[in-house]
């Protein structure tokens, strides 16, 4: 038998019908509520850019209960990928070994204040709904079967076949076979 190992880093949205039964408080309003104080905050600076939630914590007029509130529901949204993708993919591959889990809302925004569309964005960047996973996967193969370097094209798949349900979004955004 060999063992393939597969490194890969997701991009998940959770499905309201999944989590949301989970959650001491609504993602959405809390996402649209840290969003406006942020936007409105850098308009009355002039920043060119918005700075990461954890920022926020430094600046004393900050509702800062607005962060509680959303690394509260972070942390529940972060729990509840970590089990789904725990108990779907297992099935599936030989181990898993999740590397990190992180709630999106929390890294740099991608948008800027003056890109069109810029408060949307960041209201869906602050929803604390999306999460960055990095895991790695183990399979077996006999050692008769040569399709070692389909392994990884084959957990791709396998992600995506097993978590697209429960997910309202599933993206691999990175996957490499690791060395034995």
């Amino acid at each position: 038998m060999q063992v393939d190992h597969i490194a890969l880093t997701l991009r998940l949205k959770l499905s309201e019908n999944e989590i949301w039964g989970y959650l001491p408080a609504s993602a959405e309003k809390v996402g649209e509520e840290l969003a406006g104080v942020v936007a409105h905050y850098c308009r009355e600076q002039g920043l060119g850019y918005y700075p990461a939630i954890e920022f926020f914590r430094r600046v004393e007029e900050f509702d800062h209960s607005l962060i509680d509130d959303a690394e509260q529901l972070a942390w529940a949204v972060s729990k509840q990928a970590r089990e789904q993708v725990q108990s779907r993919l297992r099935t599936v591959f030989a181990s898993v070994k999740f590397l990190s889990v992180q709630t999106e809302a929390f890294v740099l925004p991608p948008v800027r204040p003056n890109q069109p569309s810029a408060l949307q964005q960041l209201i869906e960047h602050c929803t604390p709904n999306r999460v960055r996973v990095e895991l790695q996967v183990s399979l077996f193969r006999k050692d008769t079967d040569n399709r070692g370097e389909a392994m990884e094209g084959y957990a791709r798949k396998m992600i995506y076949r097993w978590l697209s349900d429960i997910f309202d979004d599933v993206e691999v955004t990175s996957s490499v076979v690791l060395g034995g």
